[in-house]
């Protein structure tokens, strides 16, 4: 079976008289007829000695990871990652990085360490044939993903593998062999080892796997099916093994659609408090990311139970270009409303942020020093609504008028 590969690959097996194989993803692909996607490169040649063999060449080399013994080749605009055969052990905790490698010689054990069959075919450059030890290419015919190994010895040492599966199956839109589905489920707790930002590309990747290869949503819905079927939320952090999907589909942004499903499968006391602890603990989220997160979502909830125009808009004005399409999704009824209203405030010029007041805190202390700093920010929010209402007018002399008359309430 021949597979085009680039004139620098070809010239690149050139340096390994051993024989130079791609593998992985890349292979699969071009058996299948889709893009090939990044190239990853091995042979029984150890990094060492390829950095010697390709000194003053056309290639550059750079240490990718030493521990797995991994390397980046360039040349020009090209860049591939090679690694020498090897044999990876793994700990009892799951996690993906294994504790030991150790070199060897024989393709036959390297394959062992390849996660699914589809991902190990080996297609040899200098021979211009494919090396499929796990009779991949019959599995990419069936379209089915069935681990290279036994799937217990697959699922037991990494658990970013069942995650992979999912997206490998909703990008391919291939089934998955009944042996290896369930040995997936009885090793999911696993993923409670994975680190947080591993778990993050990967869910990521699986909402957008039907868009890799332009397939349709019938894809994405058959891989957030088998999050379910394998349970996995359970050990994301989550009370429930089940996430009702709904808006996940509608949105464009499509995590926000995620997390949506989430809390309506989940219902928490306090949305706040929910996501604060999930997006850091299962995410890895920085506070900043997750408290953007927090304010489309609490907008787009305190919209769907009908808040104020007034309050709503003093809250979530700011932030109105985030919650629009989550609303616009679910109810065009209540978009309209709130939409109406915020084009008014555009329209009229209406002050709805404390930034928009023609005073600050820097004033209020210059102007009353006795005034404690804590009331600082109940005084301007007073201020604000009585702008808006147009009691006061948002000039700083009546303003300051205003707190005055006030001043014993402060």
């Amino acid at each position: 079976m021949f597979i085009p590969v680039s004139e620098s690959l070809k010239k690149l097996s050139k340096f390994f008289p051993e024989n130079l194989y791609v593998v992985g993803g890349y292979v699969r692909n071009k058996i299948l007829g889709l893009e090939g996607g990044d190239v990853d490169l091995c042979s029984s040649v150890d990094i060492e000695e390829v950095a010697k063999r390709l000194k003053d060449s056309d290639f550059s080399v750079k240490v990718k990871n030493l521990k797995l013994g991994s390397i980046l080749i360039s040349c020009k605009d090209e860049s591939f990652e090679y690694t020498a055969f090897r044999k990876e052990v793994y700990g009892d905790d799951g996690k993906h990085s294994p504790i030991k490698v150790e070199r060897t010689d024989k393709i036959e054990e390297d394959v062992v360490r390849r996660d699914f069959t589809i991902n190990a075919i080996y297609y040899n450059i200098n021979k211009d044939e494919c090396v499929d030890l796990c009779h991949g290419v019959v599995d990419l015919s069936d379209k089915i993903i069935r681990t290279s190994q036994n799937p217990d010895e697959v699922f037991k040492n990494d658990g970013e593998r069942i995650l992979r599966m999912v997206r490998i199956a909703g990008e391919l839109n291939f089934k998955i062999s009944k042996e290896t589905l369930q040995s997936a489920k009885k090793f999911a707790s696993n993923l409670k080892d994975i680190q947080g930002s591993r778990k993050l590309h990967e869910i990521e990747r699986i909402l957008y796997c039907d868009k890799r290869y332009n397939l349709n949503k019938g894809s994405l819905k058959w891989a957030l099916r088998l999050l379910n079927v394998l349970g996995v939320w359970q050990f994301f952090g989550l009370d429930a093994k089940l996430v009702k999907y709904k808006m996940t589909f509608k949105v464009e942004d499509r995590f926000l659609g995620l997390l949506i499903d989430i809390v309506d499968s989940v219902k928490p006391e306090c949305l706040e408090t929910f996501l604060e602890g999930f997006l850091k603990e299962q995410f890895g989220l920085n506070g900043t990311t997750i408290r953007k997160i927090f304010v489309y979502l609490a907008g787009y909830y305190n919209a769907l139970v009908g808040m104020s125009n007034k309050e709503y808009f003093f809250k979530y004005f700011e932030h109105w270009s985030g919650i629009y399409p989550l609303l616009a999704c679910k109810s065009k009824r209540i978009l309209n409303r709130y939409s109406f209203f915020y084009k008014y405030i555009i329209e009229h010029g209406l002050v709805v942020t404390l930034s928009g007041l023609d005073l600050d805190e820097s004033q209020i202390k210059k102007n009353f020093p006795e005034i404690d700093k804590r009331s600082y920010g109940r005084i301007l929010n007073n201020l604000l609504s009585k702008v808006f209402d147009g009691k006061v007018r948002n000039e700083k002399e009546a303003l300051l008028k205003e707190i005055e008359k006030n001043l014993k309430h402060f």
